[in-house]
């Protein structure tokens, strides 16, 4: 189906505005103008990229560790309602031999959204739990952590990713002073995978001993990593001072919101990238619900905790709403923050020939917005209204 998406200002990634246009979709991948077979009127709305979430555990319910593909699916349904069209299933740690089947659920419901209305793209997989610093381990259980095992990692990576698999994209987290770091980051860097460093305790010299394996981003910058001082920046300050990703959750409550302004500051504008680090809880009642082996406490409403009611262990925001955080926060406009939520994940992990941006050749990922500009009005996932 040819169809024309007219009446709308649709939002330019590279002049960073909104331009009165027409969206010209075909198959659900955006094309040059043609002759429309139909015509949808978008009432003067504002269009932007939908959000792309990289470092998400669930939402709706469902979490990544342990979803079925139907469940999967229901749980890209969520985000997308929620303005999301793209997302990295995010697992924690988990047993060695558990992975596996948690890949193939995961690559199944992909596999069904290239013939269905499913939800959310499911872009890829973003291995945070396993590879990790017992120092800095956060909400993952010290028990299942593992050495770098750049082998085990080949596996993984292959599973997801080789041959005719639906998912595109593969993030490892990994704590690269360990022994065994450099192996295991050049044989990520090798089989196409992208290298975040957290839930670390590396030195500056250490992070960028990585960097220079091939590592580009840090993992939920400021937590679950050694932090900054005047003598010695650790992970934080690299990720501050270096031309790195640097991944940000923006919920106000795991990162202050002076500290995201100094974040602003700090990195090049196409450098920060903002994640929600979600639990299933988002986009639900404040409970106590599942995640893996464990449990998340979000009763506060705010955020999500671990058993012992101290650890975090993730937020219950969605994306659009960790956009418009991010703006309260640095004091930027709509059209200066899109880019963090959207064009800066994609490049991130070497997805943006696909999604990020409204550019011919992408999915026909969007975001219609009302007149105020902060409400979601309709959204789009390879030109299927959700």
């Amino acid at each position: 189906m040819k169809t024309a998406y007219t009446n709308t200002k649709i939002y330019n990634t590279q002049k960073k505005c909104f331009e009165d246009a027409t969206l010209y979709v075909e198959d659900g991948i955006i094309t040059a103008p043609f002759t429309a077979e139909e015509t949808v009127d978008c009432g003067g709305a504002y269009m932007i990229p939908g959000m792309i979430d990289v470092h998400t555990h669930g939402r709706g319910g469902y979490c990544s560790d342990s979803a079925s593909a139907d469940e999967m699916c229901e749980m890209a349904k969520s985000y997308a309602a929620a303005g999301t069209t793209s997302f990295m299933a995010t697992f924690g740690t988990n047993p060695a031999d558990w992975y596996n089947k948690g890949i193939d659920n995961i690559k199944e419901a992909g596999a069904r959204q290239k013939n269905t209305a499913c939800g959310a793209n499911i872009i890829g997989i973003h291995f945070e739990g396993r590879y990790l610093n017992v120092k800095k381990k956060g909400a993952h259980a010290p028990e299942l952590l593992s050495v770098l095992d750049a082998e085990e990692l080949a596996g993984y990576i292959e599973r997801t990713v080789g041959g005719d698999s639906p998912l595109k994209c593969f993030h490892v987290t990994c704590a690269p002073e360990l022994e065994g770091g450099e192996a295991f980051v050049k044989r990520a860097i090798s089989m196409g995978a992208t290298v975040g460093i957290g839930h670390s305790n590396a030195t500056l010299a250490e992070c960028k001993a990585a960097m220079e394996w091939g590592a580009n981003s840090f993992t939920h910058l400021y937590n679950a990593m050694s932090a900054f001082t005047h003598r010695e920046p650790g992970c934080a300050g690299t990720g501050l001072a270096t031309e790195a990703y640097a991944e940000l959750i923006t919920d106000g409550y795991h990162v202050d919101p002076a500290a995201v302004y100094i974040a602003y500051r700090s990195k090049s504008p196409d450098k920060l990238v903002l994640i929600t680090d979600s639990l299933p809880a988002a986009g639900m009642a404040p409970g106590i619900y599942k995640m893996g082996d464990g449990v998340c406490d979000t009763r506060n409403g705010k955020i999500g905790y671990c058993e012992d009611g101290v650890t975090i262990n993730g937020s219950i925001i969605d994306l659009f709403t960790g956009m418009k955080n991010f703006m309260s926060f640095t004091g930027i406009t709509l059209e200066e923050a899109i880019p963090y939520a959207t064009i800066n994940p994609a490049r991130m992990i070497h997805a943006d020939d696909i999604v990020g941006s409204l550019e011919v050749g992408k999915n026909a990922d969007f975001i219609l917005l009302e007149n105020d500009k902060a409400t979601l009005k309709q959204v789009y996932v390879r030109g299927q209204k959700q």
